[in-house]
């Protein structure tokens, strides 16, 4: 794809309104919760889901009406379309790398097709305050695509996806050092293979 294609592509998405559609008609986020089921289907959980974009993959991978949830973006645009059409929920625009929040302040952390949007630096230093307000019993979820042999059409449309930090499985591990992961495995999303981890 051309450079110029790439660009009004991306000029297309930065509309929260066809952004959002894009997110429903195009990801299969019920598979996401499937995949994480077992620790944010219980109790009732303060929640911080780190690149919420439009709210589309929190709302359905987390049961807002019982837990205490916060979607935070660095898109301004996103972040208020978010929270006009989810208004019992709280978003905000903050950096990942700079989180306000007190020191383990919530339960469950989450990055979900965010770290391939984000270079090493970037990913790090999100991970580290994650880390930071994570409480000590609570867990931190990721959930990222790869490349995989054979998956023609998940691998053009991956190569051509916003985020151009697509990493094998080794990197994405490598990148959580910092914490103990308690599980990996992968998961479908769509026409994509998605690598997950648990890790406290």
């Amino acid at each position: 794809m051309t450079e110029k294609a790439e660009q009004m592509i991306s000029k297309i998405l930065s509309i929260p309104a066809v952004f959002h559609l894009e997110q429903r008609l195009c990801n299969n986020y019920g598979n996401v919760k499937a995949e994480f089921s077992d620790y944010v289907d219980r109790g009732a959980l303060r929640v911080l889901d780190v690149g919420c974009s439009t709210g589309t993959c929190g709302q359905a991978l987390f049961d807002t009406t019982r837990h205490e949830y916060t979607g935070i973006d660095i898109t301004e645009r996103y972040i208020a379309y978010a929270q006009r059409k989810y208004p019992f929920s709280r978003y905000l625009v903050m950096d990942g790398r700079a989180l306000t929040f007190d020191d383990q302040s919530f339960d469950v952390v989450s990055f979900v097709g965010v770290l391939h949007h984000m270079d090493d630096a970037t990913a790090t230093a999100s991970l580290e305050q994650a880390r930071r307000v994570l409480k000590k019993t609570g867990v931190l979820l990721v959930a990222e695509p790869v490349f995989s042999p054979n998956a023609v059409l998940s691998n053009l449309f991956l190569s051509i996806d916003r985020g151009k930090f697509i990493r094998e499985a080794g990197h994405y591990e490598k990148l959580l050092d910092a914490f103990r992961i308690e599980r990996r495995r992968y998961f479908k999303l769509s026409l994509h293979r998605f690598i997950s981890f648990v890790a406290k």
